[in-house]
């Protein structure tokens, strides 16, 4: 036992938080999970980890093969003047708070193509997103991405795996048609409508206002509207960037919550809408593969009442 200073354990224990600190800083993994995964490379073994169901998996034997699951993950504090006091005296975007989304997402896809690399992967398919910290008083943000690294026959990595939120069978699928995922696409904003006389009157009933009859909240129709148009501008941006020919597997979070408080006896009902878009940008392959499955010539054979399927031979002698 130690009674002074520190034991020898502990010292590296702190030298290994230090290294993994300083990695993070910098946009990389941790050093012990660089080392896992080169040594998982470097071994050769042929036991993997993945999240494919089983008929993603058969899909393995004809034109990729799964190689592990792999993972990057990212926490973001919003500044102080992002968000605070629990409501806004404007109508606008929350910067500050769409850009830590984005600042967070970037960090999470580029350390999971950082594992994917370090396997030798071609890309990462099934990537789903774990998006936290919708509770803003904390202030706090997370995403995490998920998905499995994949080689891809005849065809050799070239440092950069793309990353996809296409299952198995649609990556086979689009691989087979000729085009090649480029890699995920995000369009994120976060957008806080400060409730004006109008909306106020609806919300509270207000005879004069016309509150007894149904109608359009015409304010928060168009700050949700405008938070779509700020992300989907987004999204159009990162394709340009991708030089990408467009998006599939397009999905799209929408979450709205509703501020209350009182201020001078007045009450007020604001909204806070959150918009994000994912898909995966594909262009087509500049190195086409050759469709290795082809669908069986069938005919009905009217004599028997039968469907039956052509053999090769006797379609070379037709």
């Amino acid at each position: 036992m130690q009674f002074w200073g520190q034991s020898e354990t502990e010292k590296q224990q702190q030298a290994r938080q230090a290294a993994t600190r300083k990695a993070l800083e910098q946009g990389g993994i941790p050093p012990e999970a660089r080392h896992r995964l080169e040594a998982q490379r470097l071994g050769g073994d042929r036991f993997f980890t993945s999240d494919l169901t089983c008929n993603e998996y058969l899909l393995t034997r004809t034109d990729y093969e799964p190689i592990g699951l792999v993972m990057g993950t990212a926490f973001y504090k919003v500044s102080f003047w992002g968000y605070f006091n629990n409501y806004q005296t404007f109508t606008g975007e929350l910067s500050a708070l769409s850009q830590a989304q984005l600042a967070a997402r970037e960090l999470a896809i580029s350390r999971l193509q950082q594992e994917a690399a370090l396997l030798g992967a071609a890309g990462v398919i099934g990537v789903r997103l774990q998006i936290g910290g919708y509770d803003w008083s904390s202030r706090t943000v997370e995403f995490t991405a998920i998905g499995t690294a994949i080689r891809v026959k005849n065809r050799e990595p070239n440092g950069k795996p793309f990353t996809s939120n296409f299952s198995g069978q649609e990556f086979w699928q689009l691989h087979q048609a000729g085009y090649w995922p480029k890699g995920l696409v995000f369009g994120i904003c976060s957008y806080y409508v400060h409730s004006d006389y109008n909306t106020r009157s609806v919300m509270n009933n207000n005879w004069w206002s016309g509150g007894w009859a149904n109608q359009e909240l015409t304010q928060y129709t168009q700050g949700f509207q405008l938070a779509r148009h700020l992300a989907m501008n987004r999204l159009s941006q990162d394709l340009r960037q991708h030089q990408a020919e467009g998006a599939v597997g397009m999905k799209i979070d929408a979450d709205i919550e509703e501020v209350e408080y009182e201020i001078n006896d007045v009450k007020y009902r604001d909204l806070l809408a959150h918009f994000v878009a994912v898909g995966t940008s594909i262009t087509h392959d500049d190195q086409p593969t050759q469709a290795s499955i082809k669908s069986p010539l069938l005919f009905y054979n009217l004599a028997s009442g039968k469907l039956q399927q052509l053999e090769k031979d006797e379609i070379n002698d037709e």
